[in-house]
């Protein structure tokens, strides 16, 4: 028995994000941003996405960075036009409009229904609520954990913090004991940093060392390497430190290639769970924005925001930042910082 799992990082409704996505109705539509990769993980039994923010539109005012709100249409889009069930709700953004948004928020991802939802809380009762799913006949505990809040008023339990050892413990006991694998969302990380920092690296040890099967790393908006942690009990468990942006209007070339993970989760006949076949597809999202407007940091100028594989982008990277950009060195570069201790396979 084996399920396959897909995994995209940040999905961040950047205001050209939210933009580009209004109708004529005013309504908006986020679903067209992902026909270009739905095809890449069609097989995936389970798709993990980071919503980075709240979803719930016009009731809390819908804003973008530093203090993101997108339309209540970007969550039903996650999962319609990008396919994601496993949902990280856990991250530095989900606090940005307090304690009642988070209640609205997983109000609205309740209602989609999507396998599991994690990492922010409507009640201490739901914040000890081990979410679990079943697909061919492999059973998952999803859990979801978080560096910090940027808005530090924050109640008890309406986001899950990694610093907070006692709440790690207990969840991942409880995951651990119920179910055939264990996978953890970290929100985690330097920003803007390809290296993982010694704060990540205690953090996935506490995860190992208390049963995660897989870590999901997101936060840093681009990615890091993967690797195995080695439990305190000999277990290994597969770190993914960071697999970047998906969808965003950064600024970067790194923040906008990301990959989307893949990996199998093989229930042994014997019992016992091994993670096999890690692969990398890398992606990469385009805009136009004119060297004028790009030099006079006029945001509000960017257009034509495309979402692809590094292989259908063409000549993309190299128009955006120039000669010594391409779809090849893109290639080298996740290579490179994924690493080779896993056996991922790349693929543009």
């Amino acid at each position: 028995m084996y399920l396959l799992f897909a995994a995209m990082g940040d999905m961040l409704a950047h205001d050209s994000v939210v933009t580009q996505a209004k109708v004529a109705d005013g309504s908006y539509d986020f679903k067209p941003y992902f026909s270009a990769i739905r095809p890449l993980y069609t097989e995936a039994d389970a798709v993990f996405c980071n919503a980075e923010g709240l979803t719930v539109g016009k009731e809390f005012g819908i804003s973008g960075y530093p203090s993101f709100n997108a339309p209540t249409e970007f969550a039903h889009d996650l999962t319609a036009g990008a396919g994601c069930n496993v949902i990280n709700l856990a991250n530095n953004h989900i606090n940005d409009k307090g304690q009642a948004a988070i209640d609205a928020n997983n109000a609205v991802w309740e209602e989609l229904k999507p396998l599991a939802f994690a990492g922010a809380n409507r009640t201490p009762e739901e914040q000890m609520t081990v979410r679990y799913f079943t697909k061919n006949g492999v059973t998952v505990a999803f859990l979801a954990f978080a560096d910090y809040s940027n808005n530090e008023n924050y109640t008890p339990y309406g986001l899950n913090i990694y610093h907070n050892t006692d709440l790690v413990e207990r969840l991942l006991g409880r995951a651990r004991a119920n179910a055939d694998a264990v996978i953890v969302s970290a929100h985690w990380g330097t920003e803007n940093s390809n290296a993982v920092n010694p704060d990540q690296t205690a953090a996935a040890q506490l995860f190992a060392d208390n049963g995660a099967d897989v870590v999901i790393g997101t936060g840093p908006h681009v990615i890091q390497k993967a690797t195995y942690v080695t439990a305190a009990d000999g277990r290994k468990t597969f770190v993914w430190y960071s697999i970047g942006n998906m969808l965003s209007s950064q600024l970067q070339v790194n923040e906008l290639t990301g990959i989307i993970a893949g990996f199998t989760l093989k229930k042994q006949p014997q019992g016992g769970l091994i993670v096999e076949q890690p692969t990398a597809q890398i992606t990469y999202m385009s805009y136009d924005w004119s060297t004028g407007d790009r030099a006079a940091q006029r945001l509000n100028t960017r257009s034509n925001l495309q979402l692809r594989s590094l292989s259908q982008s063409g000549t993309a990277v190299r128009d955006m930042f120039g000669q010594e950009y391409s779809a090849s060195e893109r290639e080298t570069y996740v290579k490179t910082t994924l690493g080779s201790d896993t056996g991922v396979e790349v693929k543009p």
